[in-house]
């Protein structure tokens, strides 16, 4: 008699050569499961917002160290750290939280350049980066750097000085954490604004945090809940293509190869989205 593990994972006699785990009738329990699984993670943070609530971990500091780092390599200046651009950061992500959007310009047609006007930084030309979801400010920056428009703003030269905010909240009922970015060159006479650009990420001054600090962040559960179920099904499959050609199994069946190169398209997308995203 097999063990039920044998037949669930393996290829067996007892399962007619094709892990149990593969049968159609698993495959749709499966999906079940990880429908249920979403839901009630997000039902989770919809109704008990404080449990699955978590402060990030992003500094500031490091993000201005790393911008500078990027543009020292290119022979340019490094920004100094401005206080009432940090302000102008901080105050945007609020705005962008309490207003429920994701964008450089607010629902109500708010723009950057009202943040750093109103933390009294009087600027000549100003930028903004905006990142969001990610978890380190190595991967933030390096995001920037990959987009050709954020690239341009963080290498730009005309630029003296630069703020950075990180706010974690609730977008949309999600919560994530935004990482605001703010560039200015200051001038006793206002002109007209260079340039703006935008990303994905999370932040805020540390007292400013939006919800209770338990380490536990709903962002990562979603796509560890959604990485673990294509792990699990990618290595029923590796299993089993190694079975049918060590044994020499012949079944009528799907072709293994064709379900193995789509799961393995599905494990790449949830590595390439894990880190966050640039707009």
């Amino acid at each position: 008699m097999a063990h039920p593990a044998h037949t669930l994972f393996l290829p067996h006699p007892h399962n007619n050569h094709k892990a149990k785990i593969l049968w159609p009738r698993s495959v749709m329990v499966l999906m079940g499961l990880y429908i249920m699984g979403r839901s009630i993670i997000d039902i989770t943070v919809g109704l008990l917002p404080g449990v699955l609530g978590y402060a990030s971990q992003i500094d500031p500091a490091k993000v201005v160290e790393l911008t500078n780092n990027q543009r020292l390599n290119t022979g340019l200046e490094i920004l100094r750290q401005n206080p009432e651009l940090d302000q102008a950061a901080a105050a945007k992500a609020a705005d962008m939280f309490a207003d429920n959007y994701w964008a450089h310009v607010s629902p109500s047609g708010t723009e950057p350049w009202y943040f750093v006007t109103n933390s009294g930084y009087k600027y000549q030309h100003a930028g903004e980066n905006l990142a969001r979801d990610f978890s380190n400010p190595k991967d933030i920056v390096s995001a920037w750097m990959a987009s050709p428009t954020h690239r341009k703003n963080l290498l730009d030269g005309r630029y003296r000085d630069i703020g950075v905010a990180v706010m974690d909240g609730y977008i949309n009922g999600v919560e994530t954490t935004i990482v605001v970015q703010m560039f200015g060159t200051p001038q006793t006479s206002v002109a007209r604004i260079a340039s703006a650009d935008v990303v994905n990420p999370k932040s805020a001054i540390a007292s400013e945090k939006i919800i209770p600090s338990s380490g536990l962040s709903p962002l990562d559960l979603n796509k560890s809940w959604s990485l673990a179920f294509v792990i699990l099904i990618l290595g029923a499959l590796s299993m089993d293509w190694i079975f049918v050609l060590r044994y020499n199994i012949v079944r009528i069946s799907g072709d293994t190869w064709a379900h193995l190169t789509y799961f393995a398209g599905m494990a790449v997308i949830l590595i390439i989205i894990r880190q966050g995203i640039v707009i």
